[in-house]
């Protein structure tokens, strides 16, 4: 995830903005999932917005009530989402399904998200509203969470309440932008109308965008009488393919499950889907962390190779690549392996005793490398990510790792794929941590496919290296490695994000020394929305010390045209980004103005971690810095820094003398060249 600050606003404009109060006419800019703004787009001009349903509200959502399946409640869970009203009021603009409130139109707002807690089905509404179901005693509980969506950020002021029957069974309190989501978990047990209120506090319903997250009536009987639902059947072969809240692609229609434990739904997929509970229709266990497998039996795994095989075929049309390989024992692995089903790794890992791929070729359309529980080092090896001609799907991950003991990822080259992915970190021992050396990458991209061998113009959030949730881990590194990203033959967010992610006191994460071109836009001349830049510091949700990002240093990085910002840091404590040489000439290869070209360098504390103590002691300096704005009459100005949020610990950068132009951006490459090779480092495969 990325954050666009206004960094072109002069503090008094900045000022003035922030206090202004409630909801504009105008659209504001798309934002990237999840961002907590600061709701200054949203300016009360004084007209009377307030809307009253004039059907049940799944008029013109037939795709959206198809998608969630709940035309009437249905034996089992129901979203609630996918339920039809027989009363609704809001606010301002009408209630919108499965996203937030947005401005005064309809569909016009983005995902739900609470303080970073993100929800892909529920109810976007504003204040005052209300919204009444017919339950005719059909089901025993209702669930959900509320909370004021973070398109406002810490602004506006709510109170929740439920009714059932007539009978308050819930009051959340005053609620602001600043809370954590609450949960409602009701008994509504026999009872026959379910009404959801959102009332203004008592002080104007300035800014008060609510969402109930993830809405559901669990335990329904269509006849009357709740009973509890009977657990899916579970096949033999089940594979698991995604994460909950993760996006899959599969190969024509196939059957996912999607639950955990003996609790699942099983849905037949054509080409994509989302791991969530608005895409399967209800939460089969609530509470519970769930996946996606999918029917479908793993490939065969292939015997162990000998100690010493030769040494690999060079990247060429002339590799012959094996099909898919699973590794199923700690030791060390060379060989070419490809994979053509979108579904099915190149290389899948299912021990976590140590493995080594080295001195390796892998191509496919799906997953370069995929494991669970890994301690995994990959070396001296090509990765080549191919279309996976599925409609909505994307190049997958070089390497996807999840819940690691340990990874190093050291003198590889790979193009065309959507980088390196990290989540969760398990490792305990000596020397287990994260290490990303030396590596070159082309063109990161998550693009979605046409299905046909093109791409529809849409894209998948990726980056070069994301590590999440990755807490406390010392010894973590990411340096040296080369980037470079080609306008129109890529996409991705950030180049390098750390989402809740730290190093320790004692052991600071290190990214340096890394030479990262290009985060562009899809549609890089016209898209002015684009998010994505260089290294993103202190994403994701900063409630406390135990999730904030932290302990990175940043150093020594050469970081060219990408874009929206060259580094970002959107929240925690103890980030030191310094002697970073940051350049752009806001132009594309073709001489066209990049339309998101933003800024330099922006210390922002999205999520206010001021407000949990979890933002301090980040600093900037000593950078030099040359971020150039081109207007439309083509005259330029330098955007460098925006600190909204750093003031005597930001200090001593430097700004470029004279022009950035495309040559400026040349030369930097060179300087890179001749660093590396003064360094006596070499970059991909040896």
């Amino acid at each position: 995830m990325s954050h666009s600050p206004r960094s072109a606003l002069s503090l008094t404009a900045l000022a003035l903005t922030l206090t202004l109060a409630a909801c504009s006419q105008q659209t504001a800019a798309p934002q990237s999932q999840a961002d907590k703004q600061d709701g200054s787009q949203f300016v009360y001009d004084g007209t009377d917005r307030s809307w009253v349903s004039p059907d049940n509200g799944l008029v013109g959502m037939e795709a959206e009530v198809a998608r969630m399946k709940a035309l009437t409640i249905n034996t089992g869970n129901n979203m609630l989402s996918g339920e039809a009203w027989t009363a609704a009021t809001s606010g301002y603009g009408p209630i919108e399904r499965n996203m937030s409130n947005g401005e005064s139109g309809a569909r016009d707002g983005r995902m739900m998200a609470v303080n970073g807690k993100k929800y892909d089905s529920g109810f976007g509404v504003h204040a005052n509203s209300s919204i009444t179901f017919n339950l005719g005693g059909k089901c025993k509980r209702f669930i959900s969470d509320v909370g004021i969506d973070d398109e406002v950020g810490n602004q506006g002021s709510v109170v929740f309440q439920v009714f059932a029957d007539g009978v308050k069974v819930f009051d959340s309190g005053r609620m602001t932008g600043a809370d954590a989501a609450k949960t409602v978990n009701v008994d509504v047990s026999g009872r026959s109308e379910l009404k959801l209120v959102v009332g203004d506090a008592g002080d104007n319903n300035y800014y008060d965008h609510a969402d109930w997250g993830g809405a559901v009536l669990v335990d329904c009987n269509s006849s009357g009488t709740p009973t509890s639902p009977a657990p899916a059947p579970a096949p033999a072969t089940w594979t698991r393919i995604a994460g909950e809240g993760e996006s899959f692609s599969v190969s024509g229609t196939q059957s996912v499950r999607y639950g955990a434990g003996t609790a699942w739904i099983v849905k037949d997929v054509t080409s994509n889907g989302q791991c969530t509970n608005g895409f399967f229709g209800n939460d089969p266990a609530y509470g519970t962390t769930k996946s996606c497998e999918i029917n479908a039996p793993a490939p065969t795994p292939a015997p162990v190779p000998a100690p010493t095989p030769p040494a690999p075929t060079p990247p060429s049309g002339n590799v012959n690549y094996s099909g898919p390989f699973v590794i199923t024992k700690g030791g060390t692995y060379r060989g070419n392996w490809e994979s053509m089903n979108p579904n099915v790794p190149a290389v899948l890992i299912q021990t976590s005793e140590p493995v080594v791929i080295e001195g390796s070729n892998l191509r496919g359309r799906g997953e370069l490398i995929r494991g669970w529980k890994v301690n995994l080092t990959v070396r001296n090896s090509n990765g080549y990510g191919m279309n996976p001609n599925v409609y909505g799907g994307h190049a997958g991950r070089f390497i996807a790792a999840e819940e690691v003991y340990n990874l190093r990822v050291e003198n590889n080259y790979m193009e065309g794929t959507s980088g390196i992915y990290v989540n969760l970190f398990y490792g305990k021992g000596d020397g287990q941590t994260i290490k990303i050396l030396r590596n070159k990458a082309k063109n990161i991209d998550g693009r979605l496919s046409d299905g046909n061998g093109g791409y529809n113009g849409g894209r998948y959030y990726v980056q070069f290296a994301q590590i999440a949730k990755v807490q406390n881990v010392p010894g973590m590194e990411i340096a040296w490695n080369q980037v470079i990203n080609e306008p129109g033959l890529s996409s991705l967010e950030e180049n390098i994000n750390l989402y809740s992610t730290s190093g320790t006191a004692g052991s600071r994460m290190q990214i340096h020394d890394n030479y990262i071109q290009g985060a562009f836009a899809i549609k890089a001349a016209t898209d002015g929305a684009y998010s994505g830049g260089g290294i993103m510091l202190g994403d994701g949700p900063v409630g406390n010390l135990g999730e904030a990002g932290g302990y990175v240093d940043v150093y020594n990085n050469q970081i060219v045209s990408t874009s929206n910002q060259g580094i970002g840091i959107a929240g925690g404590h103890d980030h030191n980004v310094f002697n970073n040489r940051i350049l752009s000439s806001g132009r594309l290869p073709t001489g066209e103005i990049n339309k998101a070209q933003n800024v330099g360098i922006y210390v922002w504390d999205v999520m206010n971690g001021k407000g949990s103590n979890t933002w301090f002691n980040n600093t900037v300096h000593d950078n030099v810095i040359g971020w150039t704005r081109v207007n439309a009459n083509n005259s330029t100005w330098l955007n460098n820094t925006w600190f909204a949020d750093c003031s005597n610990t930001c200090y001593n950068n430097a700004s470029w003398s004279g022009a950035v132009t495309m040559d400026t951006e040349k030369q930097e490459f060179q300087m890179w060249q001749n660093k590396f090779r003064a360094a006596g480092m070499s970059m991909g495969p040896n």
